[in-house]
């Protein structure tokens, strides 16, 4: 089969998988299925290499990060039965107010938590991101949802040390204080400025329209908000309904804090903050921890283990089961993993669909034909560099895999050409953030978690990507001005 065949056949697979969601209303899992069985036999996998693929493909993913979403869906419900996410999102509020908070969390999460993986910090942090959502009001699950994406996967790909950005150092050897210090100043700015244009959308256009692209029942149901029989869910979420949200639907109605604590309201201990968040902070230490012992050379058998991030969920939410325990008893533990257990099901069919989606897009050798292409290709090595990781991304749907690749096949040619690595590094970085949509897990993810339908995360996660692809790009045209 030609190159521009099996071009085609994947832009169909893609398109066609777009069109039958939004368009057509057929379910995301059908379509899925639909797209990836073209797909297999167009490209000539034909039918047992199709189904295996799809088989292999769904696994793998699973076997990757299946019990990091169900430990981390643990961990966000437990913080939430605890009342934590009510005192976080509280606590944003105060020192930045509702207009502001969706830039404190998009910059948290993408410099201060520094994504180290991806879908650990969005199922950690989607709980806090739910609520705040609730005190914004209309409008307010565009806002942070775009927010959320834009800070997790602008950090995984730019800021140490993350996965990605540790990677990218790795492949064209840019020390990492060089990365670090770069990275930063150009991901902060990314950040900042994709929201800022992603809410210019949302607040002055017809963008977002919420009676089709807000899933309230599912945005609602997480946090154990306007179900009937869900009061007790409620009382320990420290999060009551109020206005249209409690009659669920796509009512544009906002879910109110509740004025006093939970445990103020049931009479039970409320745990310090501190203590409530360590399950969460102990994760992340012990991830970063073992991301560090790898860049530096630190070879601990124990640390090693520990450091793993599925152990280091595992750790998390068993204390923060314990703590619950503790602090609400057996019914609020109860209560906390019966809506993770709820909700488990869609997420890990989804993730594994889209996981199969990019696996066999790959198994055509798609990405082969494109890195060769465009390493016979001459042009800016910059634009050059953001190109590949663009089509890469779009056609894969992975941003890691685009990222490096991209950077792997133009850091040569940026130390023959006299221009900095980390250029490059960080031009890839940013290509391979444009258009996250259906064949990538972490869309189905966000979808999912953060209360939209699939239209509505097409609009939300698709646009911030897009968008903090070419603001990075200009950010980093500017950077290479000094460099």
């Amino acid at each position: 089969m030609s190159d521009g065949i099996l071009l085609l056949h994947t832009a169909i697979t893609i398109v066609g998988v777009i069109v039958l969601i939004v368009a057509l209303k057929v379910h995301p899992v059908y379509a899925l299925l639909g797209g990836i069985l073209y797909l297999g036999i167009a490209s000539g996998l034909g039918l047992d290499g199709t189904v295996t693929t799809l088989s292999t493909g769904f696994g793998e993913i699973l076997a990757e990060i299946g019990l990091l979403i169900a430990f981390g869906i643990t961990l966000g419900t437990t913080m939430s039965e605890l009342g934590v996410i009510d005192r976080i999102v509280r606590g944003l509020l105060r020192m930045f107010g509702p207009r502001r908070s969706p830039y404190a969390l998009g910059v948290t999460v993408g410099t201060a938590l520094q994504a180290i993986f991806a879908d650990v910090m969005l199922v950690v942090t989607a709980p806090i991101a739910r609520g705040m959502a609730r005190e914004i009001g209309p409008k307010g699950i565009p806002r942070i949802a775009s927010a959320l994406v834009t800070g997790i996967l602008v950090g995984l790909t730019m800021m140490i040390p993350s996965v990605g950005s540790l990677a990218l150092a790795g492949v064209i050897d840019i020390p990492l204080w060089r990365y670090l210090l770069f990275g930063t100043v150009a991901g902060v700015v990314t950040i900042v400025v994709t929201i800022a244009i992603v809410h210019l959308l949302v607040d002055r256009t017809r963008f977002w329209d919420a009676a089709t692209d807000e899933d309230r029942e599912t945005f609602d149901r997480l946090d154990g908000i306007g179900a009937a029989g869900d009061d007790a869910d409620t009382a320990g979420t420290g999060v009551t309904p109020a206005g249209g949200a409690a009659q669920g639907g796509t009512a544009h109605g906002r879910a109110a804090v509740a004025t006093a604590p939970a445990d103020t309201e049931t009479g039970q201990r409320r745990a310090p903050i501190a203590l409530a968040v360590s399950p969460v902070a102990v994760s992340l230490v012990l991830i970063a921890a073992g991301s560090l012992s790898d860049v530096f050379g630190v070879e601990n058998a124990l640390l090693a283990f520990l450091s793993e991030p599925t152990i280091a969920l595992l750790i998390g939410s068993f204390a923060a089961v314990a703590l619950t325990q503790v602090y609400r008893g057996q019914s609020g533990v109860k209560r906390a993993l019966d809506r993770s257990f709820s909700n488990l099901g869609e997420v890990l069919l989804l993730t594994g669909l889209g996981g199969s989606l990019a696996g066999l897009v790959r198994a055509t050798g798609l990405g082969d034909v494109l890195g060769e292409f465009f390493e016979s290709s001459a042009g800016p090595p910059i634009l050059l560099a953001w190109l590949i990781a663009v089509v890469l991304h779009v056609a894969i749907g992975s941003v890691s895999v685009a990222a490096i690749t991209a950077a792997g096949i133009l850091g040569p040619v940026a130390a023959g050409a006299g221009i900095d690595p980390v250029l490059i590094a960080l031009a890839a970085a940013s290509g391979s953030l444009f258009l996250m949509t259906v064949h990538s897990n972490f869309f189905w993810m966000a979808k999912n978690l953060l209360g939209q339908t699939t239209k509505g995360a097409v609009k939300v996660v698709g646009t911030s990507t897009t968008v903090a692809s070419v603001v990075g790009l200009g950010v980093v045209l500017l950077l290479s001005l000094v460099l």
